[in-house]
């Protein structure tokens, strides 16, 4: 069963531009149709980017500590 939207001519327009097909219907379907997908993704990169923070944060702490290890070494 169908349910009949209005559906604004700019959102079509830029479906259009991301879907294979130049269809309306079409198209609106596709990235009606791939949207989770595209969250799924947009979820793993932030949190793959916070693990990367971590890891930034761990490290610029390390590179300080050897930093202060080596002026100590340059001391003696």
């Amino acid at each position: 069963m169908r349910t009949p939207l209005e559906i604004p001519a700019y959102l079509i327009k830029q479906a259009q531009l991301y879907a294979p097909s130049r269809d309306a219907l079409d198209a609106v379907c596709h990235v009606l149709t791939d949207y989770p997908r595209l969250v799924a993704d947009v979820r793993q990169m932030r949190s793959r980017l916070a693990q990367l923070d971590a890891e930034s944060s761990s490290l610029d702490a390390l590179v300080s500590d050897l930093q202060v290890l080596a002026r100590k070494i340059l001391d003696l």
